[in-house]
């Protein structure tokens, strides 16, 4: 019968598995409690959705898309360096100006020049409102044809105002009465709108100028029923 070593001791416990068992389920074996198996990876992040995605890009587009229309923009317009056309008023008489019993007549005849300062840009004229005002009252308006303007180039157009026993406040007779007398002359105002088409190859652009020339006198002192315009040729401003 063998015998045994009174100094060894019991073996106790169970021999260690080896390879070590994994979890299962992410649940480590024979445990009561246990918590689930997380991932700690610190380079895993979520994925976006689909729909952020595209959301994202199409504001990166959108924004590419505005940065070179804005450049192309800039470019054209150091290059071509549009400018309003401007418009003088080269001569203003009246006729048959008479004004009696709040009624008030007259023919205004005016030459205005209009002026293409533009070096690379060509002007159409699709329309151009003329109206006379006396102290910001209207008096008359005309129309007139449609015209070109070439790049640099200037053209005289002459226009016709009538007016025939239109009715005008008694202050603006007191008023016209008293310029007549002091004055000798007397003070109207001028508003061209036009509708301009600037073009310059296949760019086009549609847009209304508006010029005024305040203050023009005509002498038509006294009992005078005629006269022209006092002073030199002046340019209407914006």
């Amino acid at each position: 019968m063998q015998q045994q070593d009174p100094n060894a001791r019991p073996a106790t416990g169970y021999p260690y598995p080896y390879p070590p068992q994994q979890p299962a389920n992410g649940y480590p074996p024979n445990a009561a409690t246990a918590y689930p198996y997380q991932n700690h990876n610190p380079h895993y992040a979520p994925q976006p959705s689909p729909r952020a995605v595209l959301l994202r890009r199409l504001f990166t587009a959108f924004t590419v898309f505005l940065l070179i229309l804005g450049l192309i923009l800039f470019i054209f317009f150091i290059v071509v360096r549009p400018q309003l056309p401007t418009v003088y008023l080269n001569s203003l008489s009246v006729s048959n100006f008479t004004v009696s019993d709040n009624r008030l007549a007259g023919n205004w005849d005016l030459r205005l020049q209009f002026q293409n300062p533009n070096s690379k840009m060509s002007l159409h004229y699709d329309g151009v409102l003329c109206t006379l005002y006396y102290d910001r009252a209207s008096l008359s308006e005309t129309r007139l044809q449609p015209f070109d303007l070439g790049t640099k180039d200037q053209t005289p157009i002459n226009a016709t105002l009538s007016v025939s026993g239109t009715y005008v406040d008694g202050r603006l007779v007191d008023s016209i009465g008293k310029e007549r007398g002091e004055k000798g002359s007397v003070e109207f105002d001028l508003r061209v709108v036009s509708l301009v088409t600037f073009r310059y190859g296949v760019y086009r652009r549609r847009r209304y100028v508006t010029v005024f020339c305040d203050d023009v006198a005509v002498g038509v002192g006294g009992n005078s029923s005629s006269g022209n315009m006092v002073g030199s040729a002046r340019r209407c401003k914006p």
